[in-house]
């Protein structure tokens, strides 16, 4: 079953190896991805631990978050985005309701909404890739404007929720000029034109095509060198409980057992880039992409 498509998975384990069996209705939650991938392994384990089932009903990220703001179909008790910026248009709508989690309280600022409405659940490191004896290494995202790069860069398309966290972060640094600046000198210094998955341009890379590209440390790097510029920023994804859940006190559960079982671990010496970030700041990503080219 893939992703975009209407389809339902109910999770039900049986009661063996120590699994609880399930029971009450189940939690409505809508995902991102498809059956079989780490976040179906992960709500099975939940209902391992809780006993609480899980009604899976996959979608992209963008069309969840609409189904979730336009009260289309079942009401939805959770909602999981593979980038922050669907999560914070749906919490700007008024389609969420703050968490009641006692994890969500441990949690560090930089990764939660402040007004309470949603959570990262899995941080992704930002990098520059290098095939391995490309040279000069990189030391920063301006290097990969410099006219030595020029015909050695891969980007992926600026619809993949990494481009549109780093050029939000940039904004955020640099201001809207200096941010658009430097993405116009990496599309001047493209090798070929963008790519629609990570996976592709990696495939280019390997292949010798280009010699640099923008990544994030979840893609597979084998035969490649990774280096993350410091700020150090990352791309999320989020958790959040519908406003008009039907379980609700079940999806709070959820949420925290999710936020107690990451899929990142949190350096104590880290302080990362506000998430948030990625949220308020991508209508001016989408426009700044557009006038420089980015495509």
């Amino acid at each position: 079953m893939r992703a975009g498509l209407a389809l339902v998975v109910l999770l039900v384990l049986g009661a063996c190896g120590g699994a609880k069996e399930p029971q009450g209705p189940a939690i409505v939650v809508l995902a991102t991805g498809e059956e079989g991938d780490a976040l179906t392994e992960l709500l099975a384990d939940f209902t391992d631990d809780t006993g609480v089932p899980v009604s899976i009903e996959w979608g992209s990220s963008a069309d969840n978050a609409d189904r979730l703001i336009e009260k289309v179909g079942i009401p939805a008790d959770v909602l999981i985005t593979d980038n922050i910026a669907d999560a914070w248009r749906v919490a700007d709508s008024g389609a969420l309701r703050p968490v009641q989690a006692p994890a969500f309280a441990e949690l560090h600022p930089s990764l939660k909404d402040p007004d309470g409405y949603w959570a990262a659940i899995d941080v992704r490191t930002l990098v520059i890739a290098h095939r391995n004896d490309a040279r000069p290494l990189t030391t920063s995202y301006d290097d990969l404007g410099d006219a030595q790069f020029m015909g050695r860069v891969c980007l992926s398309s600026p619809q993949r929720s990494i481009n549109r966290s780093l050029i939000a972060f940039l904004i955020d640094e640099k201001g809207v000029k200096e941010a658009e600046r430097l993405v116009r000198r990496w599309v001047k210094n493209l090798a070929m034109p963008t790519f629609a998955s990570e996976d592709d341009m990696l495939n280019a890379m390997r292949a010798g095509d280009c010699d640099y590209g923008i990544v994030s440390m979840a893609d597979n790097l084998d035969g490649l060198t990774p280096f993350s510029p410091p700020p150090h920023y990352v791309d999320a994804s989020a958790v959040g409980v519908g406003r008009h859940a039907q379980q609700a006190e079940s999806a709070h559960l959820l949420v925290d057992w999710l936020l107690r079982n990451p899929k990142f671990e949190l350096r104590t010496d880290e302080s990362p880039p506000f998430v948030g970030t990625v949220g308020w700041r991508d209508e001016e990503v989408r426009l700044l992409a557009e006038r420089a080219g980015y495509r």
